[in-house]
Parts: structure tokens; sequence; C-alpha cells
């Protein structure tokens, strides 16, 4: 058998070796949870799902006269079909790495928290940002290309809303640009088909989510913004009834999923007032996502939940693999499932 490139070398287990200074491994990043958790998945052991919706073309409702006959209607509703797609990954460790005594706990478990936390951000950005035109194929469809694509992918076309630039830049930010921004923060929970927020997140990046407070502030009033606690007595930040998320950061610790740093000039990094990711001066402008999740609404499919399974030491007796596999799917059956607030200025 091949041994993987990638296997765990001896300039890996160097670092985690038991350095007296050194107790534990930990992560030093910037965490805020996965976008996948929040995802209501079915367990289906299907490649592909087949449903129907209504999109328009409801029967016609006709009025008749006395001793008249009535009119015959129908409706048709239009099929869709969504795919899943696979996770996959295996973690190979030489067996004296695994039995060394002066390792800092078992390094297969380290490797695997390792690549959860990378799936973590690695999902996160895909569900925000990919497409099947310039990224990743094999992976799932995200927000932003669904909604660009709402035909194809059965969305709104007034699921993407241009917030035609309202300021809320710290030298532009009023309380009448406030007052705006809240409007239209309202008109997004409308286009999910939620206006007071039930069952649905937002998604924005930090800037924006501090913002979000500093523009309330403005008002005088906290506008709908309230403090609660979730299931696992987790504190979360709701606008009306719905989760305000910060989506985070790339794997890379430095690159927004949602773009927008806040700042202006040549060090700004965002989108465009069209709402493209950009750099410059013309990118002071970000975006917020909603999502409504439910089995009417948005929602996915698994063949089961992802784990690691360990395979133990392979038949050339030398290295122990570990591997990591999900194959699943989203389906979106309401048209009003996603939307997308856009030329957002924060700088």
């Amino acid at each position: 058998m091949t041994i993987s490139a990638s296997a765990y070398s001896l300039a890996q287990w160097a670092v985690m070796s038991n350095d007296p200074l050194v107790k534990a491994v930990t992560f030093s990043l910037i965490d805020q949870g996965t976008a996948m958790a929040d995802i209501p998945f079915v367990n289906k052991k299907s490649l592909i799902v087949n449903g129907v919706r209504w999109e328009g073309n409801l029967p016609t409702v006709n009025w008749r006269a006395l001793n008249s006959e009535p009119a015959n209607t129908i409706g048709t509703p239009k099929p869709y079909q969504e795919q899943a797609f696979i996770l996959n990954n295996e973690i190979d460790v030489d067996k004296y790495i695994v039995e060394d005594e002066n390792q800092i706990g078992d390094p297969r478990g380290n490797q695997v928290a390792a690549y959860m936390q990378s799936v973590a951000y690695d999902f996160n950005d895909k569900f925000i940002n990919n497409d099947h035109t310039s990224g990743d194929t094999n992976a799932i469809v995200g927000l932003k290309a669904r909604i660009d694509n709402g035909t194809m992918y059965g969305v709104w076309n007034k699921a993407k809303i241009d917030a035609g630039g309202v300021d809320l830049s710290l030298s532009g930010l009023t309380a009448t640009t406030a007052n705006k921004f809240v409007e239209l923060l309202a008109q997004l929970l409308w286009v999910v088909g939620s206006p007071n927020g039930d069952n649905v997140t937002l998604y924005m990046n930090e800037v924006m989510q501090r913002r979000l407070d500093t523009s309330l502030r403005a008002m005088g009033t906290s506008g709908g913004l309230s403090v609660t606690q979730d299931q696992f007595d987790r504190t979360q930040t709701k606008y009306k009834g719905a989760v305000i998320k910060d989506i985070g950061y790339k794997a890379d610790q430095s690159t927004q999923i949602i773009p927008g740093n806040g700042l202006s000039g040549s060090s700004a990094i965002g989108e465009t007032s069209a709402g493209a990711s950009s750099t410059g001066a013309s990118a002071v402008y970000t975006s917020i996502y909603a999502v409504n999740y439910g089995m009417d609404h948005f929602f996915g499919w698994q063949f089961e939940p992802l784990q690691a399974h360990d395979l133990g030491i392979l038949n050339n007796g030398m290295l122990y693999r570990t591997t990591v596999d999900w194959a699943g799917g989203l389906i979106n059956t309401n048209i009003r499932s996603i939307g997308r607030l856009y030329d957002i200025k924060i700088a």
C-alpha cells in the first residue's frame, strides 16, 4: 500500500512532543462555530432528493353566475432535484508516533480535532460563497450562488435586496440612516417568509454585527434587539426572533467569509455597491444573509452525521488510519427561504 505524502510526519510530532513547558495542545483560532450545526438535517441514505414546490401556477379562481356551470381549474407545482455531496479525508499516523511516550495526548485524536476545526471553517465558507462555476463543483452550492441563480435553485426573485448604500459607517451613521437600515432588515425577514424572525438566522461578519449594535444605540432604542440563551445556555443576540450570527473567517484566520473590514481607502476589503467581493476604495460595503430553517423552508439531508472512523492499523503493519466522511445536501423547499441584503456601507 502506498504511503500518503501527507501522513503525520516527524516534524509535526516534534512540535507536539512533551516539552516540560507544554502541557496540552490548544486551538488559538477565531471560532464562531459551524453553520452545519444550524441546519436541521434529516438522515436519508440517498444521493438524489426529488420534490415539488408551488412557485406560482396556482389553480385559477372563477366566479359563476346563477344556474351556470362551474369552470374546471387545476394548478401545477414545479418539480426540483437536489444532489448530495461527499466530504471525505483520511489521516495516517505511524505506529511509532502513536506509541511514543513523549507525545502530548493522542496524536490521532489531536489530528482529528484539528480536522474538525478545519471542516467548520470550510463548510461556513462553502455555505455562503461556493458556486459550481468558479468554485468547488464537488461541494454544496452556497447561498450567494443560489440567490443569484434563483430560477435554477428555486429562490424568489425578491430575495436579493439592494440597501441603496445605507450609510452605517462610523462617520456617516445617524438616527435616520439607522432607522432606514432597520426597515431594510425587517424587509429581509419578510422576504424569507418570517416577518417576526421565527426560525431565521442572520449571517454577517463581526464588523457588521458590531455596527448593528451601534446603529440601534444611535436610535436611542433596542430596535428589536435582545439577548437570550440557547438550549446549551450560550448567550445569543436576536433581532426580533431571528438569531444574529457572525459567520467568521476562513481557515487562514485572516480572510472574512462575508467581506467587509470596516476600513476605507486602499485598506478596504469588502464588497462593491453591486455586492461583488473586492478591495480598495470601492470595497466599503458588506452583506447580510438570512435563512429560514425548517422542513417547510430550508433544511438538509445526510446519510449519517459527520464522524471519524478508526480503521486501526493497516495491513502494512506500520500506519494507523482514521477516516472522516460525510455525505449530504441542502434542500430549498420554499422559494421564500433565503435572502441577501447587500450594499450596506460600513466604511
